[in-house]
């Protein structure tokens, strides 16, 4: 089953990130975290399961959880995999929540990119994964939206799509040249911020998929109340649907 189901994600296997924990609650806690993220998170609780998918496919990424099923454990599952598909170079994030220096240095030694204790927040979680297998890292995190905005005071109400405490970007037809200043005003869910900001890229109808325009925006001016604002809201939308996972084991 496990094979069957990796098959309809090798199409766009460099979003994959394949999940391994023996605990259901931290399973689903990473799997909805990752498709926040806009990741394909393939999840399995043994690392049986996962021996079998490192046999067909390489993910770009792969979280485990210190102790997995019966006799296994990260460390183990990191040696195993790599004997596994010795081709895969995808590196490893292991959750452990009791401070283990030794195993800490045997995993790392093993393959692991690093040991987050776990909880672990959002924020630097999103950080961790974006260095560990991004181009160009994002140091804050960006969620799609359905925001209503407005462009330099005008009555045209806009439509934000994305969102990060740095930059949106706003669909519009009134596209604004490259590196114009504007000023952005954005409805969040109980309040108004503001940002001055400088056009970085613009999308035309054929370029976007859905036929849309719309500018990129990065914020040159923000204050810090309207940026915490900003950091809460996503904080809120990212947690939705989603509990609070155990501290890995």
């Amino acid at each position: 089953m496990v094979l069957k189901n990796i098959e309809t994600y090798t199409a766009d296997r460099h979003r994959l990130v394949l999940a391994v924990d023996s605990d259901d609650r931290n399973l689903l806690f990473l799997s909805k975290l990752l498709k926040q993220f806009e990741y394909d998170a393939f999840a399995v609780g043994t690392a049986k399961e996962a021996l079998e998918i490192a046999a067909a496919i390489c993910p770009v990424l792969i979280i485990t959880g210190r102790q997995l099923d019966a006799g296994n454990d990260a460390l183990g599952f990191i040696r195993s995999f790599r004997l596994v598909n010795p081709t895969c170079t995808a590196p490893f994030i292991v959750l452990t929540a009791k401070p283990d220096p030794a195993f800490e240095r045997d995993c790392l030694s093993a393959g692991a990119l690093t040991c987050l204790r776990s909880p672990v927040t959002v924020e630097n979680f999103y950080r961790v994964i974006q260095v560990a297998i991004e181009p160009v890292p994002r140091m804050t995190i960006r969620i799609s939206t359905n925001l209503p905005a407005t462009i330099n005071g005008m009555r045209k109400v806009e439509c934000l799509r994305d969102l990060s405490e740095d930059g949106a970007y706003i669909l519009t037809n009134l596209l604004h040249p490259l590196s114009t200043k504007v000023t952005v005003r954005i409805k969040l869910s109980d309040c108004v911020v503001s940002a001055d900001a400088v056009v970085i890229y613009l999308k035309r109808p054929e370029e976007d998929r859905k036929g849309q325009s719309g500018m990129g925006l990065q914020f040159v001016r923000i204050s810090q109340e309207s940026q915490e604002r900003i950091r809460l809201f996503i904080r809120s939308e990212l947690s939705k649907g989603i509990k609070p996972s155990r501290s890995a084991r």
